[in-house]
C-alpha cells in the first residue's frame, strides 16, 4: 500500500510544471546555460572556418596541388642524373622572352630571361663524382634540352632567385650581373654554346658594310650595326661545365634542377587534407544544431543503442521467445 502512495506522488510530481516551464508561463525570462550562450559564437567562427578553408583550398590548387601533380606524373628520378651546360642565352624584351629556364613569379610574362639548355646523362651524378669520370665518357641520353629550374621554371622569392640560379647553372659571373641590369633595348646575348671554339656562329662573323659616296668623293665604307643580337667572344677553350640535375622518366625533354619527392608528398597531402578537414568538421556541426531532421535521427539512433545496452537479458530472451511460433502436436516429432 505505502509502495502504491509512493508511486502516485512520483506520477504526480513529474506531471508538475518544471522551473522553466513555470518560468515561462509566467512570462518570466529563463536564463539560458553556458552551452546555449556561447552556441551563436561558436557557430559564427565555425562558419568562418568552413568559408576560410574552402577559399584557402582554392588557393592552393593552381599553386601547390597542380604542381605537385604535375610533378608526381613526370616521375623524375629519385637520384640526380649527370648535365652539361650546353648553351646560356640572355635575353631582353618581351617578344625575346619565348621562354625562360627561370622566372620569379608565375603570373606575369617575364622581359628579362636565361635561357639555359643541357645535355643529360642517366649517369647518377654521385657516381659521377666518385669515379672522376670525364665528361667525354659520359652517354647522351637527351641533347639541347631546356632546363628549368622547376617543373613549373617559375616560382617566388626565397624559394626562387633567378640571379643566383643562373651564377650556379649558367657561364656569367658575379662582375656580370651589373651589364645585364643596364641593358633596356631588346637583345638576346649568347653568353656561352658548347662547341664555341670550333664551330663558327654567325653572331662572330663580322657585320655587313654598306658602300656610301658623295659627288666626287671616294667610297666610305660603314658598318651596320647588329642590335638584335650580341654574341660575346669565348675563350678558344671552355671548360665543360657538369651539374646535377633531375631528369623526367615520362617527358624525356624536361629537366629541372631541384626535385624532393617527400616534400611533394608532403605538400600535397598537406594543401588537400588540412583544408578539407577543417571544412568537413565545420559542416558537420552546425548541420547537426541546425539541422532538426539530422539531429532528432541521431537522438533516436543513440537512445535505441543505449535502451539495447542497458536491457535485461532475461527480458531480451522472453521477447524472442514470445515471437516465436508454437508448434502443433503433429508438427513436434516427440509425440
Amino acid at each position: 500500500m505505502a509502495g502504491k502512495v509512493a508511486d502516485d506522488e512520483r506520477e504526480m510530481r513529474s506531471r508538475l510544471p518544471s522551473q522553466d516551464e513555470g518560468s515561462r508561463l509566467l512570462g518570466e525570462p529563463v536564463e539560458d546555460g553556458f552551452c546555449e550562450r556561447i552556441k551563436p559564437k561558436v557557430s559564427l567562427c565555425l562558419g568562418t572556418t568552413a568559408v576560410l578553408s574552402f577559399m584557402v583550398f582554392l588557393f592552393l590548387v593552381p599553386f601547390v596541388v597542380d604542381p605537385a601533380v604535375s610533378r608526381l606524373i613526370a616521375r623524375y628520378a629519385p637520384e640526380p642524373g649527370t648535365c652539361a651546360l650546353h648553351e646560356h642565352v640572355f635575353a631582353t624584351g618581351l617578344s625575346k622572352c619565348t621562354w625562360s629556364s627561370c622566372r620569379e613569379g608565375c603570373t606575369s610574362a617575364t622581359t628579362r630571361c636565361h635561357q639555359i639548355t643541357v645535355n643529360y646523362s642517366l649517369t647518377p651524378y654521385q657516381q659521377y663524382e666518385q669515379d672522376r669520370m670525364s665528361p667525354k665518357s659520359l652517354k647522351w641520353a637527351g641533347t639541347v634540352v631546356r632546363f628549368l629550374v622547376n617543373t613549373e621554371g617559375c616560382g617566388y622569392p626565397p624559394f626562387v632567385n633567378c640571379t643566383k640560379f643562373a651564377l650556379k647553372y649558367g657561364h656569367i659571373g658575379v662582375e656580370d650581373i651589373p651589364k645585364f641590369d643596364s641593358i633596356n633595348e631588346p637583345v638576346i646575348r649568347e653568353l656561352y654554346r658548347h662547341g664555341n671554339e670550333t664551330t663558327p656562329l654567325m653572331g662572330l662573323l663580322p657585320p655587313p658594310t654598306l658602300l656610301e659616296a658623295s659627288d666626287g668623293a671616294p667610297l666610305q665604307m660603314t658598318t651596320v650595326g647588329r642590335p638584335e643580337r650580341e654574341v660575346s667572344v669565348t675563350p678558344a677553350v671552355v671548360a665543360l661545365k657538369v651539374f646535377p640535375c633531375y631528369y623526367s622518366r615520362a617527358y624525356p625533354d624536361r629537366v629541372v634542377a631541384d626535385y624532393d619527392w617527400h616534400h611533394t608528398i608532403k605538400t600535397l597531402v598537406a594543401a588537400v587534407v588540412i583544408p578539407w578537414t577543417l571544412f568537413v568538421l565545420s559542416c558537420t556541426v552546425l548541420c547537426y544544431w541546425y539541422c532538426p531532421a539530422l539531429k532528432r535521427e541521431f537522438m533516436i539512433d543513440k537512445r535505441k543503442t543505449a535502451a539495447i545496452k542497458n536491457e535485461n537479458p532475461q527480458l531480451v530472451i522472453r521477447r524472442k521467445l514470445s515471437k516465436r511460433p508454437f508448434s502443433t502436436d503433429e508438427e513436434d516429432g516427440d509425440y
